[in-house]
């Protein structure tokens, strides 16, 4: 059906392209300085009536530039950088040649120096901008160091959510990122942070998006590559943790005439150490695990980007994409039994265990791009496909130990799965401009097909030690089809009043089949999911904004997975083959003053998955597993003010406060409600004239929250980052502190079936960073980029 979807979105692609490549006509022309030399590397763009942008050009080294147009009233602008240079109004009628314009550029760019100043955060109906390559504190990091930054984005312990949210989907130039948070962590770690130009962040995402994701969107827009140039940025990176970490990048891009061409790799090295101590109250004492771990790793990250420009309307192109991982984890858990009474070792279990793992990906993504007219209408085809492949091992054993009377007894086991992922997906999307609004429709289908060999042993407690390892195997199949179509429409009812509404229906078929139970499950089940957006803008430095959205929540092929892996003989994680998906609603609204931004939330999340300890009182076991238990409605306020009166400091600084009720469906799971909140503080200080030292302050608290059955404790981290920059600012060398009072660490409780349990984690985020970075070529750069097709499912899948 696939096959046929794609053929029959193609012929339709075509066909119209036929129909529309006829009444255009060439603009062109040539800039120059008033001694007649020409003027290379400005942006010259041609808006419509409408203030729409029809088409844009940058100057070669001759000082031409070339657009088409249909017959219409356009206005013609030339710029450099945020300065408006000239501006006309035109007339196409024919092919229009307007000759030599002079420009007194020198003059009018020491202007910029005085006025001009990229703002950090930029905000728009349905999204919030920031300006990663004006932020300090990210300069010499990686995504994740420019994510933490972010306004209204939250990271902690490599973890991405919208604060005020729960989960929320990464996109990389409008291609969503689909890996599980570790591997999308990882991946992340490999784009420095000097090639990022900016962060898109949307809390209601429009309908052309998957509804995946419960809280919106997060968009990184990569560095672009000029046209006739080339641009190279390489750089190294070490952090000193417990253990070391050392990585070495490399990025090019390059476009000439109508060939464009941009690649990057990133290889790291490192350890990791994590902490994870553990506490469950039963009845016959306390039974406290401590897990301290190291990671080893071993990531390789490559990418190539190939864009031809057949026309000045028709662009395809290719996206090709493998990460190769090697990660090593060595643990030696204790658990001691303590006597309430006498505090007193009754017990403990000893274990060491071994992880290995080598998740790989390979994407490949083809599109189509053809522009019909002038307007901005244009009709875009993405072919996709994604391969995820990860051979899991993990083996264990240990020794229980009885004080009083002494008794030994031995335990071993291992648990393996080799896990393979393909998804193949068609995506057809159409921007169409009308006189009264701006509208986007289009659909896609996707079939995703995940394959588990499990193999396993688990010796239990035994009188000898384990010398044998027969192993059981298990086979677990997944298979998901989904086809959906949306329409999206743009109104800008008056200067004032903007509005825009979409809807995207869905239709998802799934089936499961666990070979050893010979047990064969099937859902189907076909949602609507709306999106409103209404703003009013009152005056030029205020404006409110009234946004709905509904989305999805589907479970990672991860977490369905019914693999047992085994901690010691009470202890086990598993996932659930029969998770379900989980829907939200979500209402905002939202008033900007000038710097200041404020944001009333609600949220209802129905039908939740969440991990959840189920702790046995008789037997002392408890098995680690997800289940659709959790009904959750959370009502919030967020504030962001932004404080640049000076020149040589910028402040941007959050607060967030909600209360979240939390329902149980399950009797024995104590649901949590209560009141969860944050502030934050990030501070750029230029400490020099020529702006080469910069200095970056940045704090964070959160307090004590509730999250669906859990009690959550409060946390912090201050870190501080120092910038001097050589070689006309060509050469940057970056030095951080993190978390430099090692007060990240989370820590919680929970009751199930009356046992309270509660645990403390630090995952090793106290570190010092060195990073140095040099460009070559053309700064400012400009390589095209797609959206991929496959944007949900990548984000499904992993270990």
């Amino acid at each position: 059906m696939i096959k046929k979807t794609i053929f029959i979105l193609s012929v339709l692609l075509t066909c119209t392209v036929s129909a529309q490549m006829k009444n255009t006509y060439k603009i062109t022309g040539k800039v120059s300085d008033p001694l007649n030399n020409p003027i290379e590397f400005t942006e010259v763009v041609l808006f419509s009536e409408g203030s729409k942008i029809v088409m844009s050009d940058l100057t070669d080294e001759k000082g031409d530039f070339v657009l088409e147009a249909q017959k219409g009233s356009y206005k013609l602008q030339i710029s450099e950088g945020n300065k408006l240079l000239f501006s006309k109004d035109i007339e196409v009628n024919d092919d229009l040649d307007l000759g030599n314009i002079a420009i007194d550029i020198v003059n009018q760019l020491k202007a910029v120096t005085v006025s001009g100043k990229k703002k950090l955060v930029e905000r728009k109906v349905d999204r919030v901008i920031f300006n990663v390559e004006n932020s300090i504190n990210s300069s010499g990091g990686d995504a994740i160091d420019a994510l933490t930054v972010t306004p209204g984005v939250r990271v902690q312990n490599d973890k991405i959510t919208i604060i005020g949210k729960s989960t929320l989907a990464v996109m990389i130039d409008d291609k969503i990122v689909q890996l599980t948070e570790e591997d999308l962590a990882n991946y992340l770690k490999s784009i420095p942070s000097n090639a990022i130009k900016s962060i898109e962040v949307f809390t209601t995402p429009p309908a052309k998006y998957e509804a995946a994701g419960n809280s919106g969107l997060v968009n990184i827009k990569l560095k672009k590559v000029k046209k006739d140039s080339w641009n190279a940025l390489v750089g190294s990176t070490y952090i000193q943790r417990k253990y070391g970490d050392g990585s070495v990048m490399g990025n090019f891009n390059y476009n000439k005439n109508k060939l464009s061409i941009s690649s990057g790799a990133n290889f790291r090295k490192g350890t990791r150490y994590i902490e994870q101590d553990d506490y469950a109250y039963f009845q016959d004492g306390l039974w406290y695990t401590s897990s301290p771990f190291k990671k080893d790793y071993k990531i390789l990250n490559a990418n190539l980007n190939i864009d031809y420009q057949i026309s000045s309307k028709w662009n395809i192109g290719t996206q090709m994409m493998v990460n190769k991982n090697n990660i090593e984890l060595t643990d030696s858990p204790y658990t001691p039994v303590y006597d309430y009474s006498t505090n007193a070792t009754i017990s403990y279990l000893k274990s060491d265990g071994n992880v290995k793992q080598d998740p790989n990906i390979k994407a490949l993504n083809l599109y189509n791009e053809f522009k019909i007219d002038s307007t901005g209408r244009k009709i875009t085809l993405n072919l996709d496909y994604f391969n995820y492949n990860n051979n899991d091992t993990k083996q264990y054993n240990g020794i229980s130990i009885i004080e009083n009377p002494y008794s030994k007894q031995y335990y071993a086991g291992t648990n393996n799965n080799n896990q393979d992922i393909t998804n193949l997906s068609g995506k057809l999307d159409l921007d169409y401009s009308v006189k009264w609004a701006t509208l986007s429709f289009g659909g896609k289908v996707s079939n995703s097909k995940a394959n588990n060999i499990i193999t396993a042993f688990n010796s239990g407690l035994v009188n000898d030690p384990v010398v044998a390892f027969p192993l059981s195997q298990n086979q677990f199949e997944y298979t998901e089809n989904i086809q959906a179509i949306y329409f999206s429409g743009n109104k800008k009812i008056n200067s004032k009043w903007e509005a825009q509404f979409g809807l995207r229906m869905e239709s998802t078929q799934t089936k499961t089949f666990a070979k050893n139970l010979n047990q064969e499950t099937k859902n189907n089940y076909s949602k609507f999911f709306p999106t409103a957006y209404l703003s009013y803008t009152p005056t030029e430095s205020s404006t409110f904004s009234l946004s709905y959205s509904r989305r999805i929540v589907r479970p990672s092929f991860y977490e369905l997975n019914p693999n047992v892996y085994f901690i010691n003989p009470f202890q086990t994680i598993e996932g659930n083959p029969f998770l379900q998906p989980a829907f939200v609603d979500n209402l905002e609204l939202t008033y900007t003053y000038k710097k200041l931004e404020s944001k009333f939330y609600y949220s209802y999340e129905d039908n939740l998955f969440f991990q959840i300890p189920i702790a046995d009182p008789t037997t002392n076991f408890i098995r680690f597993t997800n289940e659709n238990y959790i009904n959750r409605g959370k009502l919030g306020v967020s504030e962001n003010y932004v404080f640049d009166k000076f020149k040589w400091w910028t402040s941007n600084n959050a607060f967030d406060i909600n209360y979240a009720t939390s329902k149980s469906t399950l009797s024995f799971a104590e649901a949590q409600e209560g009141f969860n909140s944050r502030i934050s503080t990030s501070n750029d200080i230029i400490l020099n004239k020529d702006k080469s030292l910069q200095l970056n302050l940045n704090y964070w608290y959160s307090f004590q929250g509730v999250d669906g059955i859990y009690k959550n404790g409060a946390m912090s981290s201050t870190s501080v980052t120092v910038q001097y920059m050589l070689l006309n600012k060509d050469l940057k060398i970056s030095l951080k502190g993190n978390d430099i009072f090692r007060t990240q660490k989370v820590t919680g409780n929970s009751v199930v079936n009356g046992i309270y349990q509660n645990f403390k984690y630090y995952y090793d985020t106290q570190y010092v960073q060195l990073s140095v970075s040099y460009k070559m070529g053309n700064k400012k750069i400009k390589v095209a980029q797609r959206e991929t097709g496959n944007e949900e499912e990548r984000s499904r899948t992993g270990n």
